[in-house]
């Protein structure tokens, strides 16, 4: 179970924020040199961060459970 809750806190705090950065930043030099299709890199730019909001409240959600049913 330890392991386990290693490999949550890695992926927790390194992995999906680095991958939200790196997407963010290639879409921003994408932007930069394609004229046409800014709409859709937008969209994605909007998606992307989305998606790091989400996953870092669906973390914070389970901390809160998690805390409430071990004191419980």
């Amino acid at each position: 179970m330890e392991q386990l809750n290693i490999l949550i806190l890695v992926i927790r705090t390194v992995i999906i924020p680095a991958g939200v950065v790196l997407r963010v930043i290639i879409i921003l030099i994408k932007m930069m040199y394609e004229d046409e299709g800014n709409t859709m890199y937008k969209k994605k730019l909007i998606n992307t961060i989305l998606f790091g909001i989400s996953a870092e409240l669906i973390y914070v959600i389970y901390d809160i459970l998690k805390y409430y049913y071990e004191r419980g």
